[in-house]
């Protein structure tokens, strides 16, 4: 016997709940890690700069934890509409200020504390409307991207576009405004991850592995796997190249922003799964609430983690002699008044 559609719902918010949370522990990780390594880049060169991340145990560590995100998030995917599903996605930020507190020993802010009412009310404003859609075939699914009207394609054409665009603007400007640009160029690409990984797991769901995989469709399945590899690669190359480059209080609240828009974008515009047949006007503008909620949680946190970043930068930076020659007369001026 199969799950019912509201227990099928209850599982695929549990699993993206899961999915972020082990997401961003495994970025903080990764994150960390990548401050520590030799320039990733050109300088370095593309086979030494993959060669120096896939032998740092912590990077790896962080990056096996992602990945198994990305499986707990195809079954989410596979089970509920991404428009519902990847909003919650900034519920692993709340997770993350916890992590951060214990793991290093961090204070939590009154910032973090906004930002986790935030995101508290956001997942009950969103969860007041979700409710089971009809589960699309995968024979729906390539329809959506393949069909008559191309909604698929048309879509990854201007969103992969305008990530191109980002990354030659970053590569031709100044240092904070060129990491905006990077930053954004990096969070298209790895976005779009979350459009194909619901394309695969709709077609395990559907046909089963062994179908899925060497049936009849095997070469859309195929190729919607390379895809997620491809654009999985030239994001994270990117976003460890601003990890390195840049503030932690720039990163985080566009990249993690923008993995919640373009997702939800594509549940929209790709499978339709705002269609009236589905959701009243009212419903569509609580979930939207929602989701304008979960996305101040997003912000707020981010930044909050940000400039946690950078003060602990700050404080382990190795001290110049002209910061050592202030303190010294900071400490002289206090012990002679």
């Amino acid at each position: 016997m199969g799950l019912s559609d509201t227990s099928a719902l209850i599982l695929a918010i549990s699993l993206q709940l899961i999915s972020a949370s082990v997401n961003y522990i495994g970025m903080t990780i990764q994150k960390k890690a990548a401050t520590e390594m030799p320039k990733i880049g050109k300088e370095t060169g593309l086979g030494k700069s993959f060669k120096n991340m896939i032998t740092n145990k912590a990077w790896l560590l962080g990056f096996l934890l992602n990945s198994s995100s990305t499986f707990l998030a195809a079954g989410s995917f596979a089970l509920a509409s991404i428009t519902i599903m990847q909003p919650l996605y900034g519920f692993g930020l709340i997770v993350l200020v916890i992590f951060i507190h214990f793991y290093l020993k961090e204070k939590i802010t009154r910032l973090d504390i906004v930002g986790v009412i935030f995101g508290i009310v956001g997942i009950i404003t969103i969860g007041v409307t979700a409710k089971p859609i009809p589960k699309m075939t995968y024979t729906e699914l390539l329809d959506k991207f393949l069909g008559s009207e191309y909604r698929g394609v048309i879509f990854f054409a201007v969103i992969l576009s305008i990530a191109l665009i980002t990354y030659f603007v970053s590569d031709r400007t100044k240092k904070n405004i060129s990491l905006v640009f990077l930053v954004i160029s990096s969070a298209i690409w790895t976005s779009t991850q979350n459009i194909f990984n619901k394309a695969v797991a709709t077609s395990v769901r559907h046909g089963g592995f062994v179908e899925a995989f060497f049936g009849e469709g095997w070469l859309y399945t195929w190729t919607f796997v390379l895809l997620f590899i491809l654009v999985s690669v030239i994001g994270i190359i990117m976003l460890n190249i601003a990890y390195q480059d840049g503030h932690g209080v720039i990163i985080l609240p566009i990249w993690t922003a923008i993995q919640v828009v373009v997702p939800v974008l594509s549940g929209v515009i790709i499978f339709e799964e705002w269609s009236s047949a589905y959701y009243s006007p009212t419903e569509k503008g609580i979930q939207s609430l929602g989701m304008i909620i979960m996305l101040t949680s997003i912000v707020i946190l981010s930044i909050s983690s940000g400039k946690k970043e950078d003060f602990r930068k700050l404080v382990t930076q190795p001290k110049t002699s002209n910061d050592i020659e202030n303190q010294q007369i900071e400490d002289n001026e206090i012990s002679n008044s």
